[in-house]
């Protein structure tokens, strides 16, 4: 070769494709990788330019691609009233801090919160609009529960969207309400919609959002991520983001079209999946088909072991989702689903086996996204439908993490059996089914380590071990959280593998996750991160 690298990595071990290269040296021009092979050789590319990163045994790997999460909404949160456990223990936890951010509010702007968890509140429930106006009355509040299916409003809010105990229950959504049938402030599902109805946040705050967003999970090695659901405010917010410099992670944008009627009027647009760049990509269509793992509400087959009467809530019949899938399967789209519980799981395989035998694999219009479509979190399922996974060529798209926030809780509210089954991983891989991981933050933290952490050892955060079975090893933890993720958006010749010709996506990490003990894994972070040859994270 006749240039001059831009970059070389060199010191210390690769991570590629499942296996560990020791000896080796990787080389970036521009933004792609253009060798990759012995320390020697790759280091004749060196020219008086060239920046040397020296590893000191430390482990380069292709950058951390979490396959579902919300950037816009975790940009959001980064703003908001953080409301998480350990910070928040009770109700009245909640409320000091509402008070707090409520003082320096201005009249007639929101008071926004996220992230509390009822299950690990002291007084076990959920928070109500009464609690929430015993610590602001005046001004609107909404108080989102840390898996985004939930929210609690104030009587503010409900008194501005005119809900009252005559208000019914939407489809597929529901109202907690008080003993005499009084609506209580918690939203549940498709109930959120008041929220929307409201109006939102504005553009600069949008565009902030991103711009904090994307620089946090850059700072996790985080090189690319599948939005897991984008409105045309937030699309606009990330184009406005990538104009400005302040976008320094690839997104994969998934549709979220809340109706038929929506969804057909942007069929009519001509976009299909695949439409735009390396940095912003349109990517699936997907319906949300039940709701949260720990709210819960999960569609299950079988009841809650914590509540005999309740099987969670499934959003859309059956016959919509064919529809659905293979309208837009024949528009030119990957398809996907948000399915938790084995009814919403077994819902979406058959859509997907329907359209398998309309459309086929491949064809004419649409060409290569008419086949691996998806099936997000995929938390619930049992050998049958793996197998039936598998012969669709589907995509499971997994949190192992959610076992460390939620898991003691799923034990719970599904009883331990089926918790232990939750995110089969182990078994998905046995059966041959490519699968990725993701975190789906902001419902949990996005460090790629603590997933990695959690899908070797599927241990929860009280340190209960659920389903030892289900456990991957290191080497399948990390080619999921990277390859993995690139294959799920038909993106594997492009990124997920430290290859000439693919992108120069790379993280360092602070150690070598095969030379130090389980625990140690869990405390690796991101020293560098690398898009597109540019050093966007380095400490």
């Amino acid at each position: 070769m006749s240039f001059s690298a831009d970059l070389i990595v060199t010191g210390g071990p690769l991570f590629s494709r499942g296996r560990v290269l020791v000896g080796s040296a990787v080389a970036v021009r521009g933004d792609r990788i253009v060798a990759l092979g012995p320390e020697t050789e790759v280091m004749a590319l060196a020219g008086p330019r060239t920046r040397l990163v020296y590893l000191g045994g430390r482990m380069a790997l292709p950058g951390f691609v979490d396959a579902h999460l919300h950037l816009v909404d975790y940009g959001m949160t980064l703003r908001q009233v953080d409301c998480r456990f350990p910070k928040v223990r009770s109700i009245g936890d909640i409320q000091e801090r509402v008070r707090e951010r409520a003082r320096v509010t201005p009249p007639g702007r929101w008071v926004r919160a996220w992230g509390y968890d009822q299950s690990k509140l002291e007084e076990g429930r959920h928070p109500t609009r009464h609690d929430l106006d015993e610590a602001c009355p005046d001004l609107p509040v909404v108080l989102w529960r840390t898996c985004g299916h939930i929210a609690v409003v104030n009587s503010t809010v409900f008194r501005m969207a005119d809900i009252t105990s005559l208000t019914p229950d939407p489809p597929g959504g529901r109202f907690d309400r008080d003993p005499g049938g009084e609506p209580n402030g918690v939203l549940r599902e498709t109930a959120l919609a008041v929220l929307e109805a409201l109006g939102g946040p504005g553009e600069e705050e949008l565009v902030e959002a991103v711009r904090l967003g994307s620089r946090e999970l850059a700072r996790r090695g985080i090189t690319s991520v599948h939005e897991a659901g984008v409105s045309a405010p937030a699309l606009r917010a990330l184009q406005e983001a990538r104009r400005a410099g302040d976008l320094v992670t690839r997104v994969y944008l998934m549709l979220t079209p809340s109706d038929e009627a929506y969804q057909e009027a942007f069929m009519r647009t001509g976009l299909e999946t695949g439409f735009g760049d390396d940095w912003l990509k349109v990517g699936p269509l997907k319906l949300m088909l039940d709701g949260s793992s720990s709210g819960p509400t999960a569609a299950t087959r079988d009841p809650y072991s914590s509540d005999p009467r309740d099987r969670g809530i499934l959003r859309l019949p059956p016959t919509e989702v064919k529809r659905r899938f293979e309208a837009a399967a024949e528009a030119g789209f990957q398809v996907t689903a948000h399915a938790v519980g084995d009814l919403a799981v077994e819902t979406a395989v058959e859509a997907l086996e329907a359209l398998a035998e309309v459309v086929g694999d491949g064809g004419p219009a649409g060409g290569r996204y008419r086949w691996r479509h998806r099936i997000e979190h995929c938390a619930m399922t049992d050998a049958a439908l793996r197998e039936r996974i598998k012969g669709l060529g589907a995509v499971p798209v997994l949190q192992p993490v959610f076992l460390w926030e939620f898991g003691d809780g799923y034990v719970l509210n599904y009883g331990r059996e089926r918790a232990s089954a939750m995110f089969p991983a182990g078994s998905f891989g046995r059966a041959g089914v490519r699968f990725a991981l993701s975190t789906d933050c902001p419902v949990t933290s996005p460090d790629p380590m603590l997933n990695v952490f959690v899908a070797v050892t599927r241990r929860t955060m009280s340190g209960d071990t659920l389903g030892p079975e289900e456990r991957l090893t290191l080497a399948e933890a990390l080619e999921a959280y990277t390859f993995g993720g690139a294959w799920a958006a038909h993106e594997e010749d492009l990124k997920g593998s430290l290859e000439p010709g693919r992108l120069a996506d790379i993280t360092v990490l602070s150690g070598d996750p095969f030379r130090v003990s389980i625990e140690g894994t869990r405390e690796l972070r991101a020293v560098m991160t690398i898009v597109g040859g540019r050093v966007v994270h380095e400490e």
